[in-house]
């Protein structure tokens, strides 16, 4: 009688072990989500030097690849930004805000917005300013320690992916050992496929986007346009992030040809054609997925959680693909 309690509370003991653990990690399953998405974009590289070194090297290299590069364009865009910033003398920032002022001036915005209601509204909206950037800078430094936690999470997911795979496997009956790893299999080859055409996407927008601001002659080009393929990895913000103030700024200093002419191609060629054409047929032609599954995952999700929905949008549909493919299309399972 008492090896059976012992045995009872020996699970009991482990099973709330298990719900503190998950208590604990809940807040970061944004982290564990993208070190995933980020270990299936890096896996081609790791599998490439995986044929010269081991495990720890090569996973060290295939991530190195992609940061490396990011702070190399980090620190060039920060001191590019910084030139600009010098570029402006007192007598060009006098221009710019004479330009604003004239604006308004033949704007409707002037009866709305009138000297009372700048009066009024003036100290509120520069409390909210400092209060946000205020906030900003505390969110950064929350950003940058799950960053580090990113970049861990994603190195011993790559040089640990099949001892992750076998400890799962280990939990299961046996039984169930071999559909379990039939449907790992199928849930492996969609992740795969899934994450690899992000990186496929952000590098047509990056050409795409390069190609429209050397038609329109859009200062450091090269810059925005690799922004702009960062941030097409996001389809929360997408390179609207970058495209549209060009084309405001176009527009504010009256060349009003190019401002029309980015902004409409930036629609057709950098927001709607890679969300609702490329992506879903480079999705389709890699894994046998819809493409409404794939605006589920990788547009709706993001609109849903937030940036953590970019990589948990994926992985969820990516399963649920997986299951379905694996059960009732091949029935293996």
């Amino acid at each position: 009688m008492r090896e059976i309690e012992f045995r009872y509370l020996r699970k009991g003991i482990i099973i709330l072990l298990l719900i503190v653990l998950l208590y604990i990690i809940f807040p970061f399953i944004d982290v564990f989500a993208y070190s995933c998405a980020f270990a299936y974009m890096a896996l081609p590289l790791y599998k490439l030097f995986r044929k010269k070194f081991n495990k720890t090297i090569s996973a060290g290299l295939a991530i190195s690849i992609y940061v490396i590069p990011i702070m190399v364009i980090t620190i060039y865009a920060v001191f590019t930004f910084i030139n600009i910033v010098f570029n402006f003398t007192p007598e060009l920032i006098e221009r710019y805000i004479n330009m604003v002022f004239s604006i308004y001036d033949k704007s409707i915005l002037k009866i709305a917005i009138n000297e009372k209601f700048i009066t009024k509204y003036i100290d509120e909206i520069i409390k909210y300013i400092i209060n946000q950037f205020s906030g900003r800078v505390i969110d950064t430094g929350y950003l940058m320690i799950k960053f580090i936690m990113v970049l861990f999470m994603t190195f011993y997911f790559l040089r640990d992916g099949v001892k992750i795979k076998n400890l799962i496997i280990s939990f299961v009956p046996d039984d169930y050992k071999e559909r379990m790893n039939v449907y790992l299999n199928y849930l492996h080859e969609s992740y795969k496929n899934l994450f690899i055409s992000c990186v496929s996407i952000s590098v047509i927008i990056t050409i795409l986007s390069y190609i429209g601001y050397l038609i329109v002659g859009v200062p450091y080009a090269e810059l925005f346009a690799v922004i702009t393929g960062i941030f097409a990895l996001l389809p929360i913000l997408g390179g609207w992030m970058v495209y549209i103030p060009i084309a405001i700024y176009f527009f504010l200093t009256h060349d009003y040809i190019r401002a029309v002419f980015l902004f409409v191609y930036g629609e057709i060629f950098l927001s709607i054609a890679p969300d609702f054409i490329i992506r879903p047929y480079l999705v389709k032609k890699e894994v046998d997925i819809h493409p409404v599954l794939v605006i589920v995952a990788f547009l709706m999700a993001p609109l849903s959680l937030g940036f953590g929905g970019f990589a948990i949008g994926p992985l969820v549909v990516g399963a649920l693909n997986a299951f379905y493919l694996a059960k009732y299309r091949d029935k293996k399972i």
